[in-house]
């Protein structure tokens, strides 16, 4: 393949050979017979360079004898004897990048199966790649935690709901991983996160507005007693909203999670009958999957819509968790779980 030297010293060549064919100015001696100008170092009555010209066009064999002679002088140097030329190249390559450009701009490529210029994103944004990570950002908490622990919460308490453990020591467990030299703390702080039940009451606005004046620098800012505590108030929050334990005396039990897609709201009803069962509706805002692994049964949505499953004879203080997938992301399932107790 030509380099680009190569490319340009041709088309150089070719318009050399074109215009001096052209050229309306000689040099050299007047042949007064003839009214024109003999080439240096020719006689006036030898032949000139168009007339042996017009003589190789009838004699194949004098042109090609001719035609290598025909521009050379022994004071210039031949045009391959010139080097790179880089300027011209420089030249060449600015212009060419400046068409191309205009070209692009005018009639923007598409792949084959676009019909129409569509933009893309540069990147996906977060919440498409986790879109569960919406309802984690809103969390009634006195400040924000980083992305990274919420996620890192939301997979932990996922773990732990399809285990049967007492709520203290579901927090304790939750948030170990990320305060390991804080194993003294951890249980005094767990009770005191499970007594506080003002956070639901009629003044969790004023506590609230109270406990965020005691995070000015936010969670980074906070002392580690005090990053124990937001975990583990978030992670008794994701708990809680997961869960959904069913009573003779509390047969129906609902829950909502909020998604880039919109909200999936999940809903469980004990029913008894021939045989008693627990109906599962799952309403979800974009095709969906959702599945029982301990029956191994799966439904799927291809579009918005509700998901139902029916878990026959439950066991009673058995856990039973519910996945829900969104079609298209790569993001490990929404865990939800199932408890029936015969107990009040």
């Amino acid at each position: 393949m030509k380099s680009d030297a190569d490319t340009i010293r041709s088309f150089l060549i070719g318009l050399l050979e074109h215009f001096s064919q052209l050229d309306a100015s000689p040099s050299g001696q007047v042949d007064a017979t003839k009214g024109t100008a003999a080439p240096p170092g020719l006689a006036p009555d030898s032949p000139t360079t168009v007339e042996r010209a017009s003589a190789s066009a009838s004699d194949p064999a004098v042109e090609a004898a001719i035609a290598p002679h025909q521009f050379s002088s022994p004071e210039v140097p031949p045009i391959s004897e010139l080097g790179e030329l880089p300027s011209v190249q420089d030249h060449f390559q600015t212009v060419l990048k400046r068409r191309l450009q205009i070209e692009i701009s005018q009639n923007p490529p598409r792949f084959p199966w676009e019909s129409t210029v569509t933009d893309y994103p540069v990147e996906l944004t977060e919440a498409s790649t986790y879109p569960w990570l919406v309802q984690l950002r809103s969390l009634a908490l006195p400040t924000t935690l980083p992305d990274d622990i919420l996620t890192g919460l939301l997979s932990r308490c996922q773990e732990l709901i399809r285990e049967s453990l007492q709520p203290g020591v579901q927090l304790v467990k939750a948030v170990e991983n990320l305060f390991p030299d804080q194993p003294q703390a951890m249980d005094q702080i767990a009770g005191l996160v499970l007594a506080n039940a003002t956070m639901r009451s009629s003044t969790a606005t004023q506590d609230m507005a109270a406990l965020k004046a005691a995070f000015p620098d936010g969670y980074d800012g906070a002392n580690p007693q005090q990053q124990v505590t937001l975990t583990m108030l978030a992670a008794k929050d994701i708990l809680e909203t997961l869960t959904l334990s069913l009573t003779p005396q509390q047969p129906l039990q609902a829950r909502q999670w909020q998604t880039s897609e919109g909200a999936v709201a999940i809903t469980a009803q004990y029913q008894v009958g021939l045989p008693n069962h627990i109906s599962l509706a799952v309403a979800v805002p974009c095709a969906s999957q959702m599945t029982l692994p301990s029956l191994g049964q799966t439904v799927t949505q291809t579009r918005p819509g509700t998901l139902n499953l029916t878990l026959p004879e439950p066991i009673a203080d058995t856990t039973y968790p519910v996945e829900v997938y969104f079609s298209g992301t790569e993001a490990a399932p929404l865990t939800f779980a199932i408890r029936w107790s015969e107990s009040t």
